[in-house]
């Protein structure tokens, strides 16, 4: 499976303001509903069709995941007098005990962006994509891998996390497969 239009880097935009509300509703829903729902057919002569409102909702997430990251550099600029626009090309900007415990809680195990929830949106997409036919997985598989690899190939080694969140993928991903 190729991988195509992804951007090594994305320009910075501005956020919208996400207000304390919205992240606790957001944060429950993702726990009470999950992201795929698979209605196995037996007519196996109809063509793929991919699961478009769970692709839908993990493009949201993301984007809100995305947009919080941004938030959290922006006010952690802000509070050393500086913005991105006017930051220097080698300026060293050091990382505020706000800005790392927030950092901390969007990677923690209940986090957005922790092992176990990105593992999960990496699952349910390779799912939704496929339409919840197995018979596509070994060309999914093989495109994870792909991504880790190339990610693991911009960072020089993978962090633990995303060691951790790789290990969980397969796990997840082996179990679908083998329908656990």
């Amino acid at each position: 499976m190729k991988v195509e239009n992804i951007q090594p880097t994305q320009p910075i935009v501005q956020p919208e303001k996400v207000e304390s509300e919205k992240k606790t509703t957001i944060k429950s829903e993702v726990k009470e509903t999950p992201a795929a729902v698979y209605e196995k057919t037996e007519n196996k002569e109809t063509s793929h069709v991919y699961d478009k409102n769970t692709v839908a909702k993990l493009k949201r997430d993301r984007q809100q995941a995305h947009a919080h990251l941004i938030r959290l550099v922006q006010e952690m600029l802000k509070r050393q007098g500086k913005t991105l626009e006017l930051l220097g090309e080698n300026e060293i900007v050091e990382v505020d005990e706000t800005a790392r415990m927030e950092a901390q809680a969007l990677i923690g195990p209940d986090g957005p962006l922790g092992a176990e929830a990105v593992s999960q949106r990496l699952v349910d997409f390779a799912i939704a994509i496929s339409g919840g036919d197995t018979s596509k997985a070994e060309t999914l598989k093989s495109a994870i891998e792909q991504g880790f690899k190339e990610a693991e190939k911009m960072l020089g080694e993978l962090p633990e996390i995303s060691k951790e969140t790789y290990r969980l993928t397969m796990e997840k991903f082996d179990a679908w497969v083998n329908e656990e």
